[in-house]
């Protein structure tokens, strides 16, 4: 089984953080991974994309091709339109509700996208979205909205164990774990309605 997954936001959402606990999970399975990290200006409010690629061997790049992505996972509005083009045909798009208004947006208000018009931009493919700012500030800070799309994550996809997400968010921050995974399980269960 293969998973390309492409992730966006702005820093200080933990954009980064999500693609290393999807990568370390995946790695305690035996999958091969590959994993890209873009930044922009590498500070908070800048834009931060991430491609992996999990499988049994991944794919040659770590670049997602576009329209080939499995998932794609969007943390801030306006940055969730840049995943558009990632996505496949059939594939789930995984958007949080927030508006961060990275600084593009700052400049230039009036063209902030809505909701609609976000969903327009991925041609009817399943777009799911996700009050992970909220479900985030009920476990701890606004950065465990990562722990939240992780998630969201694990109950679309069947490549990544949850549990074994789980113990990766563990070993990634263990100073931060239980709240964190309070906020993972939040994710989870929105989209699944389950309370396991």
């Amino acid at each position: 089984m293969n998973l390309d997954v492409v992730v966006c936001g702005v820093g200080g959402q933990g954009v980064v953080t999500l693609g290393r606990v999807v990568a370390g999970a995946a790695l305690r399975e035996g999958y091969d991974v590959r994993l890209l990290g873009q930044s922009g200006l590498s500070q908070v409010g800048a834009p931060v994309m991430v491609h992996l690629r999990i499988g049994a061997p991944a794919g040659p790049s770590p670049k997602v091709p576009l329209g080939a992505a499995d998932v794609v996972i969007g943390l801030e509005r306006m940055e969730a339109l840049k995943l558009a083009p990632y996505l496949r045909q059939g594939g789930t798009a995984l958007l949080s509700d927030e508006a961060v208004r990275p600084y593009e947006a700052r400049f230039r208000p009036q063209r902030y996208p809505d909701r609609q018009c976000v969903e327009a931009a991925f041609s009817g493919e399943r777009v799911l979205w996700i009050p992970a700012l909220d479900l985030a500030r009920r476990h701890g800070p606004p950065a465990y909205v990562g722990a939240v799309m992780a998630g969201a994550l694990a109950s679309v996809s069947n490549v990544v164990d949850r549990d074994q997400l789980v113990l990766a968010l563990r070993a990634e921050r263990p100073q931060e774990a239980d709240a964190e995974v309070e906020a993972f399980f939040a994710g989870y269960e929105f989209l699944t309605g389950a309370d396991d």
